[in-house]
């Protein structure tokens, strides 16, 4: 509430209910957000994208942990290979954020924050069966033991073709999905904390014409769209915090791999990513605030080929550097503003300005005005990509 950016925040009991509703993928705790629409972009795989504002899925960057895992073609099913219950609260800003979060998150962005281990043991065991036909089972337990602490999550999700209208085609794929996330943490001491994660997802999928999907294929019955995907990613993270500064060093590793099948046609291919960032944050609490950065963006795709066309690989390759500044200048007014600077070696640099300004009249009513530049680098995995 009392800083400039604007930061909607599901937690609690809101981020349980939603869970128990929902505990395949975080799919339902953002569809009820005000400005945010979850767009179903295959029926037949059933994958969606995160629309904020009305602009396209490609424009959200979703972060876990406040590090990106799912974007280009790792973003393909990402919403659907998320499940929801090792998340302490889920943080959605609307609106371009660039300085800190890289220009890709022009509409908006997700940070999934996930649970912190304490001394006190936690276990959730949630097991559903809907009336859609399908199945989930998920664990997740999370413990400290003096300097050490650890959690890990597993989730297995079985749905069965489904077709409520009787049309003849799936509203819901054949789905098999597997997760588990275990995480490490050592503390040095009071201060100093170093974290590892580990993140698998194996999923298939399989939709279209229910004949088809029943094994019963002739002339009239063809189509069938089969994804099977897999996707793997580490995170370290190391932070240093005292009285008036932190600093912090993250890094992700991120492999996916999806084999898309339908009639006449299979697209093949895998995404290597990594996110590397050092950071200084100086604070004064009362008065102002400092953070100054450098990271680092990989993101390699390779196809994989099954036809004579020309292969689409790619290599994004992009440096950064940025500052950013809060200052309170009185109890109405606070000012946030920053400065990034990223180069990619075959589109040159880019130059990105932000701002954000908080003004409380009173106890009861506070209002923002902000603005930022962002960029987005050409990928053909759009929406689009998906539906033709």
């Amino acid at each position: 509430q009392d800083i400039p950016t604007r930061i909607e925040a599901i937690t609690g009991e809101e981020l349980g209910e939603k869970a128990a509703m929902n505990s395949t993928n975080i799919g339902m705790l953002l569809r009820e957000t005000t400005g945010v629409q979850m767009q179903q972009t295959s029926l037949s795989s059933g994958n969606m994208s995160i629309r904020i504002q009305g602009l396209d899925g490609r424009y959200t960057q979703i972060l876990k942990d406040g590090m990106p895992l799912y974007s280009g073609f790792a973003g393909s099913l990402s919403i659907m290979q998320i499940p929801p219950l090792d998340l302490k609260q889920v943080e959605l800003i609307k609106g371009s954020n660039s300085t800190l979060y890289g220009g890709g998150a022009i509409a908006g962005l997700v940070n999934l924050v996930t649970i912190q281990p304490t001394e006190e043991p936690k276990l959730d065991i949630m097991l559903n069966q809907t009336s859609a036909l399908g199945t989930t089972g998920n664990i997740f337990y999370a413990q400290k033991y003096g300097k050490v602490g650890f959690s890990i999550y597993g989730s297995a999700n079985y749905q069965i073709a489904y077709d409520p209208d009787n049309d003849g085609f799936s509203n819901m794929p054949e789905a098999q999905t597997y997760s588990l996330n275990p995480k490490l943490f050592y503390y040095f001491n009071s201060n100093t904390e170093l974290s590892l994660g580990l993140n698998t997802t194996i999923d298939n999928r399989k939709g279209g014409d229910m004949e088809v999907i029943k094994g019963n294929s002739n002339t009239e019955h063809v189509f069938t769209e089969e994804n099977k995907s897999e996707r793997y990613a580490s995170q370290l993270n190391f932070t240093n915090t005292t009285d008036h500064r932190t600093i912090s060093f993250k890094n992700s590793v991120s492999y996916f791999d999806r084999k898309l099948t339908i009639p006449d046609y299979i697209f093949n291919g895998n995404q290597l990513s990594s996110f590397t960032e050092a950071m200084y944050n100086l604070h004064n609490k009362e008065k102002t605030e400092w953070q100054v950065g450098i990271n680092h963006y990989l993101e390699k795709f390779s196809e994989i080929r099954t036809d004579t066309l020309a292969l689409r690989d790619f290599t994004h390759n992009t440096i950064g550097g940025f500052i950013q500044n809060t200052t309170n200048f009185s109890s109405k007014f606070v000012l946030e503003t920053g400065f990034r600077t990223d180069y990619n070696p075959d589109y040159g640099p880019f130059y990105l300005p932000r701002f954000s300004l908080l003004y409380k009249a009173n106890s009861k009513l506070s209002s923002r005005l902000g603005g930022a530049m962002g960029y987005k680098l050409p990928t053909i995995f759009t929406e689009d990509a998906e539906k033709i």
